[in-house]
């Protein structure tokens, strides 16, 4: 979803134009109901970028990927200690349930187990 920064939703900042390689993160967004928003950089650092995402978000949950990681932050933590890290290397379940994480601090409900 690509919309205006004033409508709820997750920011996402993808740096280098790797979006399809997180697409089970967004899909697990997605199946909790969440919006998300993407905004494209050509580069920068992923933990500030997603914290810098939070800061922006409505619903101050950010998130942030490059090519080999993906970091999901809430506005409220120290800037240099992300809530969730994820590899690229690591199976397509543990990206789905990261986006579902994402999704459900949103509502303010428990986690997925991130290895189930």
């Amino acid at each position: 979803m690509d919309s205006n920064h004033s409508a709820p939703a997750i920011v996402i900042t993808v740096i280098s134009d790797c979006a399809s390689l997180w697409h089970e993160v967004l899909l697990g967004i997605e199946e909790e109901g969440i919006p998300f928003l993407l905004q494209r950089h050509p580069a920068g650092d992923v933990v500030d970028s997603a914290w810098q995402a939070a800061r922006s978000s409505p619903l101050l949950v950010g998130i942030a990927c490059d090519r080999h990681s993906l970091v999901v932050h809430y506005k409220n933590l120290p800037a240099s200690a992300p809530l969730f890290t994820l590899m690229h290397h690591q199976d397509s379940q543990a990206h789905r349930n990261t986006g579902n994480n994402a999704a459900r601090l949103v509502k303010g409900i428990p986690f997925r187990d991130l290895n189930s």
